[in-house]
């Protein structure tokens, strides 16, 4: 049994290592590796957004902000009125949010092509409720939007780079 025992604590110290290699190297990736965060992206971006009916039909799109050392990640995306938003889940628990607020340089990856991006939190109460309700229609949340989403959710609009 001792064997045994220490042969599963062996594979687990093995799995962590392997975990924590993965998110140290994740930093120098081009882009995110699915959840976890990774380097800046590589390509030079252009200077437009996507269409916004195309990019917010996307389930998921990566994004890098962070001045002056940029770090990219995975989110979602929804699309309202022809403009296009992301959201920023249990947002006061982490750093990006904070950095978009602080730097509203974003880029923005959609079907392999990068783009510039302004990003300015949303604070009006009415336009907060809609993307709540589609972004719960959208990926398929259960509950209440207007509830415990609606305090721990930021949503940030995206604008051409020049805007603001």
């Amino acid at each position: 049994m001792g064997r045994i025992v220490g042969w599963l604590m062996l594979l687990v110290s093995l799995g962590l290592a392997a975990i924590a290699l993965l998110v140290v190297l994740a930093r120098f990736h081009d882009g995110p590796i699915g959840p976890i965060p990774g380097g800046p992206f590589r390509e030079t971006a252009v200077q437009t957004l996507p269409d916004a009916t195309q990019a917010g039909s996307a389930k998921t799109v990566e994004i890098e902000v962070g001045q002056p050392e940029p770090r990219s990640r995975t989110t979602w995306i929804v699309e309202h009125d022809g403009v296009l938003y992301v959201p920023a889940g249990f947002a006061a628990r982490k750093e990006w949010p904070a950095q978009a607020v602080a730097d509203g340089r974003l880029r923005l990856r959609v079907g392999g092509t990068v783009y510039s991006a302004r990003a300015t939190r949303v604070t009006d109460p009415a336009l907060l409720s809609v993307l709540l309700e589609k972004t719960a229609k959208k990926y398929d949340i259960s509950g209440d939007p207007q509830g415990e989403m609606a305090q721990s959710t930021w949503f940030f609009r995206l604008d051409p780079p020049g805007a603001g």
